[in-house]
């Protein structure tokens, strides 16, 4: 017997002295299971194998979280092995990803590690092989009935040997695109590792801390499907309860709402029918988002919301969920706002939300007004088919925009989906999202539904202690018309001083004209309020 014979005896000896067992994965993720806590599985390559001893620390007790074992590497190994992964058991939810391993070029002479090569290697999944292996796996990944979560590959650097920067977005983006198309949440680690300011250098590896935000993301899937499971609160970075969105939002006190849509080009403020693609069209190349940007820094605003999609239902991002958007073949403009909108405003330091246009009962004639684009018009098709392709445009939204802080939504109201479930729907996407909700009744407007109330050029009573929202024109109406001209600053400030008394923000509305520029008359009065208004102040009259 030689000696590495005799050590294996050894361990076994010793092994069944101890009252140990030798067991196959399968069994030993089985063993795991049988506690009676919620059960978590990650599935993933080395970037999960670094973050999920911090995942099973923050949830110790509160859920049994097991990695599969090995390397998850590429989609190829997951259609060989992911049902010895899955075992004969029950999860309840499924964190999982296939990315890094997949974009990876690798030469069999090359000496790097891994035979990484991206100058003559040989790329181990093409996209369209990507995109039907993953569709197989999402697919049998749905049958485990359990709720699955879905991890954004992170970035990859530019020295890295084996794999082409800017290949995991595109590979991102066809992930995307699946996750929508089932309703599956998206635990955006790619922005996170940017967010965090990595990787410093060329290692891909170089992530920096994921845990926290992989078990913020369970904790919310789970929630999702009624089971109870929180971090550990003495860790930082775990998942902000209500209140602190709530204090967060309110900490702002003013943002810019931009009324800006297929209503702008029609010269009314909710559009019947659906007009022509053709009919939205700014006659420049690019819409100034910049000077949208420069006007709500001159007023000293914190934040922006845009009407990503208004009541005709046309998207001004490009919707992998319809034709009728900015990218519709006939119509003239072909860029996608959202993301410009996104990009000026950031880029000042702004924080960005969307808003979003719910199905509703219509304002006294179900025909009249549509909110939805053609392919799910709200004549041929029922309520839930209804539900369903606002949900999964909301996640495409929040997917495909990371750095959205907050999702404005009317007309959703418990007809259209209890605020439990929609708050769920939305955490389990985005954790950190915060949400208002204006109600088609003017008589429910201001009431608490989500996180946050909203009324629109009306206040809150006195004393109110809803944490809310009162939205306010500063032109005669939300959209653009001719003849419109800005009102008096000093009133506009009184009203906003009003608001912030009343325990809410002030969110202002500006109309762009067809050109997709703020009249002067309001660029000017913004920058009126910017020299009058004093976000230090105590709330009182304006002096």
């Amino acid at each position: 017997m030689n000696r590495k014979e005799l050590s294996g005896v050894l361990c076994l000896l010793a092994a069944i002295l101890m009252g140990g067992s030798i067991v196959s994965a399968a069994e030993k993720v089985n063993t795991e299971q049988s506690k009676p806590l919620p059960r978590v599985l990650l599935i993933g390559d080395s970037i999960c194998g670094g973050y999920q001893q911090g995942v099973k620390k923050l949830l110790a007790g509160k859920s049994v979280v097991v990695k599969q074992q090995g390397n998850g590497e590429h989609t190829w190994t997951g259609l060989k092995k992911l049902d010895e992964w899955l075992g004969d058991g029950k999860w309840d939810v499924i964190h999982f990803n296939w990315g890094l391993w997949d974009v990876a070029y690798r030469n069999p002479k090359s000496k790097n590690f891994g035979h990484l090569d991206k100058v003559d290697g040989k790329l181990t999944t093409s996209p369209s092989d990507y995109e039907k292996n993953l569709r197989t796996l999402v697919a049998r990944l749905k049958k485990t009935g359990a709720t699955l979560v879905w991890a954004s590959t992170t970035p990859v650097p530019d020295g890295e040997p084996g794999r082409i920067k800017g290949d995991e977005v595109k590979y991102n983006a066809v992930a995307a695109k699946i996750m929508a198309a089932n309703g599956i949440a998206v635990d955006d680690l790619h922005a996170e590792v940017i967010r965090q300011g990595r990787p410093k250098g060329n290692n891909v590896h170089d992530t920096g801390d994921l845990s926290r935000k992989v078990a913020d993301s369970i904790v919310a899937a789970l929630a999702s499907r009624g089971t109870a499971a929180t971090p550990d609160k003495e860790t930082p970075g775990t998942k902000k309860p209500v209140k602190m969105l709530q204090d967060d939002f309110l900490k702002l006190k003013f943002g810019m709402f931009i009324h800006f849509n297929m209503a702008t080009y029609k010269g009314v403020q909710w559009v019947s029918g659906y007009p022509d693609p053709s009919t939205f069209n700014p006659g420049v190349d690019t819409v100034n988002t910049d000077a949208w940007a420069d006007a709500a820094v001159s007023a000293g605003m914190k934040y922006g919301v845009l009407t990503a999609k208004h009541v005709s239902g046309f998207c001004l991002w490009d919707s992998k969920h319809t034709t009728y958007d900015v990218m519709h073949a006939d119509c003239p403009y072909q860029k996608d706002l959202v993301a410009q909108f996104i990009k000026s405003f950031k880029s000042r330091g702004l924080k960005v939300g969307l808003y979003y246009c719910w199905r509703h009962p219509g304002f006294g004639d179900s025909k009249k007004y549509k909110v939805l684009p053609p392919e799910c018009d709200p004549a041929p098709h029922s309520p839930d088919e209804q539900k369903k392709f606002q949900k999964a445009q909301i996640a495409e939204l929040l997917t495909k925009y990371p750095d959205v802080f907050y999702i404005w939504n009317d007309g959703l109201d418990p007809e259209i989906m209890a605020a439990d479930e929609i708050l769920a729907y939305l955490r389990g996407i985005r954790p950190h999202i915060t949400a208002s909700a204006n109600w088609w009744s003017w008589a429910k407007k201001g009431a608490p539904y989500v996180d946050i109330a909203v009324t629109e050029t009306r206040h809150f009573p006195e004393g109110n202690k809803t944490p809310g929202e009162t939205c306010w024109c500063l032109e005669q109406k939300w959209f653009w018309n001719k003849g419109f001209h800005a009102k008096d600053a000093r009133q506009i400030v009184s009203h906003m001083i009003r608001a912030h008394s009343r325990n809410a923000n002030f969110l202002l509305n500006v109309g762009p004209d067809r050109d997709g520029n703020i009249i002067e008359s309001s660029i000017e009065t913004l920058a009126e309020i910017g020299q009058l208004w004093d976000p230090n102040a105590a709330p009182g009259p304006l002096q």
